[in-house]
């Protein structure tokens, strides 16, 4: 039986800088790996256009975009099929589904491994500098996005002082106590060490 393929789903509430921190992350595995490490993206976006996927685009690297609808739900149908279009046709040896700001990614992930040949690692991003602000008026979100993450990263720490990062990520431990948490911004490459936890490798 084939190694089954890697998908790592970036997840996270909108703005809180998934597209900035995918594009380190890749940077990054083709340093350590070489050009000819394969990275297969799929962009997930609510709406009829996409700007992230431009982006991505002129980096040099493969999008695939599902619009009109959050994956989790209406796109359910589709993804595992699109994932599965990528394993066939470029056999990636990771592919990166950036889920809409918000998709539920647990629910992604069971559909994902009940129907698709993959092992799914999921990422999910806490947008530091408006922590303080949304955490009430949507954690039901931000929980459902937070708990079935297999590592936190906590992005934007430019934008803060250590005491007020260190009140988030006790914040953060009460939607999940066990996954690591990292700290990440687009201020400075993202560490080796924490490229490492957010691939669980």
């Amino acid at each position: 039986m084939a190694d089954r393929t890697k998908v790592l789903i970036l997840s996270g509430f909108l703005g809180s800088g998934k597209t900035t921190v995918l594009m380190q992350l890749i940077a990054r595995l083709r340093d350590v790996n070489g050009p000819d490490f394969k990275i297969a993206i799929i962009e997930n976006e609510i709406g009829s256009a996409s700007v992230d996927s431009s982006i991505i685009e002129d980096a040099g690297f493969s999008v695939t975009e599902m619009l009109s609808g959050c994956v989790c739900c209406t796109l359910i149908g589709q993804l595992v099929p699109a994932l599965q279009k990528l394993d066939e046709e470029l056999e990636p040896q990771l592919i990166i589904l950036e889920a809409t700001g918000v998709a539920t990614p647990g629910t992604m992930r069971d559909n994902i491994e009940k129907y698709g040949n993959f092992t799914v690692r999921v990422a999910t991003l806490v947008d530091a500098s408006r922590w303080e602000r949304i955490k009430v008026p949507l954690q039901m979100l931000l929980t459902g996005q937070l708990e079935p993450a297999d590592v936190i990263c906590v992005n934007k720490v430019d934008l803060i002082d250590e005491a007020q990062l260190a009140s988030i990520e006790s914040s953060v431990r009460e939607m999940n106590a066990s996954a690591p948490i990292v700290r990440v911004s687009a201020a400075s490459p993202i560490a080796a060490e924490n490229i490492d936890a957010i691939l669980g490798v």
